[in-house]
């Protein structure tokens, strides 16, 4: 059987240099199956939808790992500030931030002067999940 839904994503995370528990973060991300609090409000659970770590957004994907005042200062002190906001500029919705900088090309990712920028990226995304 051919594989008729091939994605070069899947390729790249099973390949991170990481532990198992940050690749699966990454798969349950990029599904849209992570137990952020809008998720948890749209499926009538008591919670606020609002970020419980600044409460001026609310606490989807893309807030949560990238927009959060507490994510930003992480990318910024990692040097990686740059690349997430270009990742955020264009109109993605949620996931397709994180699945748009684990596929940038490898020269552009090499430019930030470090070997495993995918890994990082990987895994500090998770830290941010894990930390809230």
């Amino acid at each position: 059987m051919g594989r008729t839904n091939f994605n070069p994503i899947w390729c790249k995370i099973w390949k991170l240099s990481c532990p198992a528990k940050v690749k699966f973060f990454i798969w349950r991300t990029l599904h849209g199956t992570l137990p952020c609090r809008v998720t948890l409000a749209n499926r009538h659970m008591k919670v606020s939808p609002l970020c419980p770590c600044c409460a001026s957004g609310l606490e989807d994907t893309k807030h949560m790992l990238f927009q959060c005042q507490k994510a930003k200062e992480v990318w910024r002190r990692l040097g990686l500030d740059e690349i997430i906001a270009q990742a955020c500029e264009v109109d993605r919705a949620e996931e397709a931030v994180l699945e748009f900088l684990l596929l940038m090309p490898d020269q552009d990712l090499s430019i930030m002067g470090f070997q495993n920028t995918r890994e990082m990226i990987a895994i500090t995304s998770w830290y941010l999940w894990w930390e809230r």
